[in-house]
């Protein structure tokens, strides 16, 4: 091994791709990819005599399965993993959560109107900006510390007239991020998808290609204090119709 030869090393994160099944496959770069692994697991049987040791291993099979931990919220791997791609299930839009919307009840009407009350969607409750405490929803006709909404209006009883309060709702947004609809679908085959992941080390690359990944487990909520959110992907690769897993490309080291 020379200085112009280095070994074949793997450092950092290195990269990921994953390719969708779409009529036409869309790439999507894990942009902030925190690992990357892959599993080859065999399934064996040990040969005993009368001795203690084996006298031969059979293989079976051999599973391969991979993990992927990521930062970067993307609404089409989530959509790979809970349905099918060419369908319905990812639109253009996100939903919003407006929290603790801050806001005064009128006098004549006894009302707020949200900020974003020509899209609000789900009532997240009123409270109190001075104490917290919380108001109450009726479907009508509030008392003092009760409120009824209305297409983003808030109704107050005339006692709480001129009160500051904290108004939380969602809302949806058309001009950023995907929503992707969860529903429960046919139970059967799985989406599929490629991936691609490699690593490098001094100018050199170890790349991973797998033609066909069925998606295992998505870990897609991990929110704690002080802390980034870190989405996992599992899956297992499976041979494709031409009967091949995929490719692993790495440099010559002597």
């Amino acid at each position: 091994m020379t200085a112009n030869n280095p070994p074949g090393l793997g450092f950092n994160s290195g990269w990921a791709f994953q390719i969708d099944g779409d009529t036409v496959p869309t790439p999507t770069q894990f942009k902030i990819l925190q690992s990357a692994s892959l599993d080859f697991k065999s399934t064996t049987k040990d040969l005993f005599g009368q001795n203690i040791f084996p006298v031969a291993v059979g293989r079976s099979q051999i599973k391969t399965e991979g993990k992927l931990k990521f930062a970067d919220y993307q609404g089409r791997y989530i959509r790979d993993f809970v349905g099918a791609p060419n369908n319905s299930l990812m639109v253009a839009g996100q939903t919003l959560v407006a929290l603790n919307e801050a806001g005064t009840v009128g006098t004549s009407p006894f009302t707020y109107q949200t900020t974003n009350h020509t899209t609000q969607v789900l009532d997240l409750g009123v409270v109190y900006a001075t104490t917290g405490i919380p108001l109450t929803l009726v479907a009508s006709s509030p008392t003092q510390g009760q409120y009824s909404v209305s297409a983003g209006t808030y109704t107050f009883n005339s006692a709480d007239s001129g009160v500051s309060v904290y108004v939380s709702y969602t809302y949806t947004v058309s001009t950023a991020g995907d929503s992707v609809t969860i529903s429960n679908t046919q139970a059967g085959a799985a989406n599929s998808f490629q991936t691609v992941f490699g690593a490098g080390y001094n100018g050199l690359q170890t790349n991973f290609i797998l033609n066909a990944c069925i998606p295992t487990d998505l870990k897609i909520a991990d929110f704690k204090i002080g802390d980034f959110s870190m989405p996992e992907l599992g899956f297992s690769a499976v041979c494709n119709a031409a009967g091949v897993l995929g490719t692993i490309s790495v440099p010559v080291t002597s």
